[in-house]
Formats: structure tokens, C-alpha cells, sequence
């Protein structure tokens, strides 16, 4: 059984990640409230899940796990939002909170030995694979596939909204960390420790690798770089000694900034860039600790499988979670059709209606 108290301060320090990406995303009050509806749906998704098959023992443990699905689906609302706009963005997250994020979580949170460990034979200690492969390979679906232009051009985050959006995600992702073991042992001081400066190197390698190749810094690029870190840390946070933690977070950040690309040519929100920067941070994260991870990397089994199943996992996710997307992306750009048809018709009426009061 986990400890109560310790996911409750969790759960409540998760629901800080959407909140932090809202802050450098370029939304209004009305896209915030969408973003919110579709968390709901994400996050009651789980749970009725684990109801349907009888899995609701340690409800504490189910509510943290309930409130992280709540704040990816709300980030994946939010972020769809720039292509689909703000119907279309609920509904593509809402589809995704339903089918896509419940299995994702079942693959790495559930019984030991999870899913992802039983058929690829990767670690994934803090379930990224869910957190960030599933839904960025849902969102590139959204960035690739055609969509009419959703959002008029409003100001980007100044560097003071960035640095707070970026602490208060960075310290979500921690309560997370720190949360999924469940209860406070001798491993936690490591996993947060690791956490903190996992992230903190991730980002600033990000930033770097930002500079070297566009000869630039944007302030959105420090809530990517605190994703990214994020992604790099999770998979092996207790198992990484101080050396191959910096690895890990320097060569997964550097990874993930390379991939972002040209911010002038993606923008903010779900540019294709941005989905490729989190798998492969992902996946940097993933290779770097199956190489380095205490007691069971390379130098101590001396094979190559457990890579090959931290490659097959992420590669595995996000193509299924790409196809699963598909439906979801169909269904928003429908509902979004009829949504400014219906908007469209009510503009014309108040137009008539003033004409003939005239």
C-alpha cells in the first residue's frame, strides 16, 4: 500500500505541469477552461478502467495516477489547440485521454511486471512512455496532418512567464518522480536529487544545443528543455550514480534539442519539432541508462538487450499510440466543422436580426 499523505501532496503538485505549459502557450481564459474539460475526461478515464477490472485497491495511489492522466490530457488539449482550435483541440485531447492514455498507463503502471517490461524488456521507472511518447506521436499526428489555421497570432510568453512556467512544470514532474514510488524509502532522496538535477542539466544542454545550431535562445525553449529533461530522467531516476546521471541528462538534452529544430519555422505549441524533441529525449533517455544504469547496464551484463527493448518500447508506443490518434484527429476535425458551421449560421442571424431592426 502506498502512503496516503504522500500522494495527495503529489497529486497536488502534478496539477501544476499543465498549468506552467499554459503559461508560455499563446491561450486565452476560454482555451484554459476546454483544456480543463478534457483533463477531466483524461483523468476519469483510468479510473474507470482499473474499476471495470477490479484494480481500484490503494485509492491514493489511483488518484495520483488519475490527476497525471488529467494533466497530460489537458497539455495535449492545450497544444492541439494551435491547429485544431479550441473545439477541435478538447475534443482530439478528450479521444486521447479515453483511448490512448489509459492503455499507455496500464503498459507501465500496472501489475510487475508491466506491459512495456514483459514484451520489449525495457525499465521505465516513472512510465514515460505514457507521460510523453504516447501523447507527442499523438501530436505529431495533429502537426502533420492538414488543419486549417486555428489561432490568430498572439504575443509569445515574456521570459519572466517562461522561467515560471518552466519551474512550476519542473516541479510537478518531480512530484511525480517522487510520487510513483508510492512511499517515502532509502531510494527517495536519490530520486529526487536526480530528478532536480537531471532536469536542471537536461534544459541547460537543450539551451545550448539551441544556441549552437539557430544562434538563438527562446523562452519557450526552457519549458521544453524542462519536458525533455523530464523524459531523460524518468525512465531510470533511482538507478543512475552521479556520473551517469550527468551523461544521461547532457546526451538526452543535447538529443532532444537537436531534434526540436528551427523554433522560426515550427512556432511554439505542436510543430512537429516539438514531438520530436520528446521522443527522442525519450529514447536518449532510455539507450544512455540501459547502457550506464547501476547493476544491470552494459558494463555489468555485458549484452545489448535490455537497448534493443528500450528502443523497441518507445518506437512500439508512439507508433501505436500514432495509429490510435488517428480516429481522435478524425472526430475533432468533424465536430470542429460543425462547430464553426453552427457559429457561422448564429453570425448571420444576429446580422439579419439587426438589419431588420433597422
Amino acid at each position: 500500500m502506498s502512503d496516503p499523505l504522500l500522494q495527495l501532496l503529489c497529486s497536488a503538485l502534478v496539477l501544476l505541469i499543465p498549468l506552467g505549459v499554459g503559461l508560455v502557450l499563446p491561450v486565452v481564459g476560454a482555451d484554459r477552461v476546454a483544456a480543463v474539460a478534457s483533463g477531466v475526461v483524461g483523468g476519469a478515464a483510468p479510473l474507470l478502467s482499473a474499476a471495470a477490472v477490479g484494480h481500484l485497491a490503494d485509492p491514493p495511489a489511483r488518484l495520483l495516477d488519475a490527476v497525471l492522466a488529467a494533466s497530460v490530457t489537458a497539455v495535449v488539449a492545450l497544444l492541439a489547440m494551435a491547429r485544431l482550435g479550441r473545439v477541435g483541440g478538447a475534443v482530439f485531447a478528450a479521444g486521447y485521454g479515453a483511448l490512448i492514455g489509459p492503455v499507455a498507463l496500464a503498459a507501465v503502471l500496472g501489475e510487475y511486471p508491466s506491459i512495456v517490461s514483459t514484451v520489449f524488456g525495457a525499465i521505465d521507472y516513472a512510465g514515460v512512455v505514457a507521460t510523453h511518447v504516447a501523447p507527442a506521436a499523438a501530436l505529431l499526428v495533429v502537426a502533420l496532418l492538414p488543419a486549417r489555421s486555428a489561432v490568430p497570432d498572439r504575443p509569445r510568453a515574456s521570459p519572466r512567464r517562461s522561467a515560471l512556467g518552466s519551474a512550476l512544470v519542473a516541479v510537478g514532474a518531480l512530484g511525480w518522480l517522487v510520487g510513483v514510488e508510492r512511499v517515502i524509502d532509502e531510494a527517495t532522496g536519490r530520486i529526487l536529487a536526480n530528478g532536480a538535477l537531471g532536469i536542471l542539466l537536461a534544459t541547460v544542454a537543450w539551451v545550448v544545443m539551441e544556441r549552437i545550431r539557430w544562434a538563438r535562445f527562446t523562452p519557450e525553449g526552457l519549458v521544453g528543455g524542462v519536458v525533455a529533461g523530464w523524459a531523460v530522467i524518468g525512465v531510470g531516476a533511482p538507478f543512475l550514480a552521479p556520473v551517469a546521471l550527468v551523461a544521461t541528462a547532457v546526451l538526452g538534452g543535447l538529443a532532444a534539442g537537436a531534434a526540436r529544430g528551427d523554433h522560426r519555422r515550427n512556432g511554439a505549441g505542436v510543430g512537429p519539432g516539438a514531438s520530436r524533441a520528446v521522443i527522442a529525449a525519450a529514447l536518449a533517455g532510455g539507450v544512455v541508462t540501459s547502457l550506464l544504469a547501476d547493476g544491470f547496464g552494459l558494463a555489468a551484463t555485458g549484452t545489448l538487450v535490455l537497448t534493443a527493448g528500450q528502443i523497441g518500447a518507445v518506437m512500439g508506443t508512439g507508433l501505436a499510440s500514432a495509429v490510435l490518434a488517428l480516429p481522435c484527429w478524425a472526430l475533432a476535425a468533424v465536430v470542429r466543422e460543425a462547430a464553426a458551421h453552427w457559429s457561422a449560421r448564429r453570425r448571420r442571424a444576429a446580422i439579419e436580426t439587426a438589419d431588420d431592426g433597422r
